[in-house]
């Protein structure tokens, strides 16, 4: 479905608030105004950190992918093993590894896992994970996430403390910041394919290279928790409501996962515009933030 685009925003800031790539999805924009670009290009941000920020979760605490590493371009090797606490989980995509989302990574991520997630008890770090020469989209992202279990998984309720802390800089030399706390409690499913209700709290700003500046925070909406089954890539319910600030003018946008199915469908309202559809994942805008 084709998505509302604001005819005052020059054509070069449609440039794709990225759901993957250009050729494969529409693009979505902020309200018209001045300062439309920039405010694109931050959610833009906020929602492709958000679901890298699920992806390196689960993989740290993961070694499903081993079984099927011959099949894929990323290369999965533990040190001294998968088995031995602390290990390192590193996972290489080389100079460029393109998923079946037409996500293409490169660089290395290191998880340095010190705990099982099963058996681990409350207050345990159990993994941290760390970043080198790694870009997405060819969007350069460093800093660290940081898991620390609340709850043990005996209680039958695995709670977890995720803290993330990045720099992300594009190619043209514009930076943001994205830091995170997020709680992530299980609230049914069993060992195998847990469903978790994630609580975060998110900001930042978004500086570019002519200094203007957003500043934005992003929380889950209390009213509508988002839910993630660790069996579906996408996040399936729930939403994140964002403001944005830019020249001590805010704009309120909501980002609605959907009612539960697994799908890459979401939809995003930006003021009093009535809601958007968007398909997931969604990305950077192409050439730069």
């Amino acid at each position: 479905m084709k998505l509302k685009l604001s005819k005052l925003i020059p054509a070069g800031a449609l440039l794709c608030l990225v759901l993957a790539s250009c050729k494969k999805n529409e693009a979505v924009t902020s309200p018209s105004s001045s300062t439309g670009s920039s405010l694109a290009k931050t959610t833009s941000m906020i929602g492709a950190m958000v679901g890298e920020n699920d992806i390196e979760i689960a993989d740290a605490l993961s070694s499903n992918d081993k079984t099927d590493n011959s099949s894929s371009c990323k290369v999965v090797t533990y040190n001294p093993s998968e088995n031995v606490y602390p290990h390192t989980k590193i996972v290489d995509y080389g100079s460029g590894c393109t998923d079946d989302q037409g996500i293409t990574r490169s660089g290395k991520r290191f998880s340095t896992v010190y705990a099982d997630q099963e058996t681990a008890p409350a207050g345990k770090v159990v993994s941290v994970t760390t970043f080198s020469n790694y870009y997405v989209n060819g969007v350069s992202i460093s800093g660290n996430v940081k898991v620390t279990v609340i709850t043990p998984a005996s209680s039958g309720a695995l709670t977890l403390r995720v803290v993330v802390n990045k720099t992300v800089t594009d190619s043209l030399g514009n930076t943001s910041s994205f830091v995170n706390t997020a709680i992530q409690k299980q609230v049914g499913g069993t060992v195998d394919d847990r469903i978790f209700q994630i609580d975060e709290n998110a900001y930042g700003t978004e500086v570019s290279g002519d200094s203007a500046m957003v500043t934005w925070k992003a929380v889950t909406d209390p009213s509508n928790p988002i839910m993630k089954m660790a069996s579906c890539e996408f996040r399936s319910q729930g939403a994140l409501m964002i403001s944005l600030k830019e020249n001590g003018v805010q704009t309120n946008e909501y980002l609605d996962y959907g009612n539960g199915n697994c799908d890459n469908m979401a939809t995003l309202k930006v003021g009093n515009d009535d809601p958007q559809n968007i398909t997931l994942p969604f990305y950077f805008f192409d050439g730069g933030l």
